[in-house]
């Protein structure tokens, strides 16, 4: 009555349907590792020189972002408005800047002066834009500037710290 039930040397043999089932299973789990990764490829940001973009030139992006600057400086929010995409012109209102200001610093200062401007293009899921980056010196802070444009050179995007 001792007998062994289970030998570990047999082996099932598997049948055609199986070997089918777990061959369509690999290729579905390929297919989604493939689609994933191309996916996650076109939704990362891509960064490049603006010297060798096609969608914007160089000295029109430093150009507006020392307006843009400038018009932070002069209080100027109808021009901010007008240089502003759609979406920006909510948040480019006189209580909205002058709330980002305070947090900064109570006190700015008269402006003194403003640094070389870096630029880079970011393109992701298919929207460009042109990105400045500049320094602003105040009496009593200084400011380092995020603008980014859109392709109808629209300011989209606006960081200060």
């Amino acid at each position: 009555m001792n007998q062994k039930l289970y030998n570990p040397k047999f082996k099932e043999k598997k049948t055609a349907a199986e070997k089918k089932k777990k061959t369509r299973n690999i290729v579905i789990i390929a297919v989604i590792l493939v689609l994933a990764s191309v996916a996650t490829y076109w939704m990362m940001p891509r960064t490049g020189s603006l010297e060798d973009s096609t969608l914007f030139d160089e000295a029109t992006v430093k150009s507006q972002a020392e307006k843009v600057i400038g018009y932070i400086n002069a209080d100027d929010y109808e021009s901010l408005q007008d240089v502003s995409a759609d979406k920006m012109k909510e948040i480019m209102t006189e209580e909205r800047l002058s709330e980002a200001k305070e947090k900064v610093s109570d006190d700015w200062g008269a402006f003194k002066s403003m640094g070389d401007i870096s630029t880079t293009t970011i393109s992701k899921r298919g929207v460009n834009a042109a990105v400045a980056y500049v320094t602003a010196t105040y009496e009593n802070v200084e400011i380092h500037y995020t603008l980014a444009f859109d392709e109808d050179m629209k300011l989209a995007s606006f960081g200060m710290q």
